[in-house]
């Protein structure tokens, strides 16, 4: 699993300026109805949550925070896949998560639930030979700052997710 947030800018010494963010725990995949903590294989025919937690930490949060929220108020957290072999990348979905305040500590967490239409994704039988019906799922979390256009102070993270392969249940059992 592969993670990124930017801005990163971790301590060097114990009180130095700080501004750090971390995803807590994988991306979870589940169906609906949840069968159990989750699931690598999808039905096309139905729709599924990508669930992501993350957090952002350090002595600057707060004002970090508190300046992005005067023009921004919410995360938006957005699921991407990549085909694993023949197929599509795209965004899959996207949700929107409320930044909080206006008293931020400096340690702030944040969850999103990501719910995927059904028919967003095609499996190996819905296409042919066209789409593998595998795919990479990448989630980020993005809060957009107004501040300055000479200075980025944007807040982005991404994490990989899980590789899962769709089905069709019905053109599978017809196979």
């Amino acid at each position: 699993m592969t993670e990124h947030f930017d801005p990163n800018i971790p301590p060097a010494g114990e009180t130095d300026p700080c501004i750090e963010g971390d995803f807590v725990g994988p991306v979870v995949v589940l169906e609906k109805p949840a069968l159990g903590k989750g699931n690598l294989v999808i039905d096309r025919t139905k729709p599924f949550d990508i669930k992501v937690k993350w957090h952002v930490f350090g002595n600057l949060v707060p004002l970090w925070l508190t300046a992005l929220s005067k023009e921004t108020d919410k995360w938006i957290v957005t699921a991407y896949v990549e085909s694993q072999g023949p197929g599509t990348e795209k965004a899959l979905a996207k949700a929107e998560v409320a930044l909080g305040g206006p008293r931020f500590t400096l340690d702030e967490y944040y969850e999103a639930t990501i719910t995927v239409p059904a028919g967003t994704l095609d499996s190996s039988f819905s296409s042919s030979e066209t789409e593998s019906g595998v795919y990479k799922i990448v989630v980020t979390a993005f809060l957009d700052s107004k501040i300055s256009s000479v200075v980025n102070f944007d807040v982005l993270g991404s994490i990989e997710g899980p590789i899962i392969k769709v089905e069709e249940p019905e053109l599978a059992a017809k196979a």
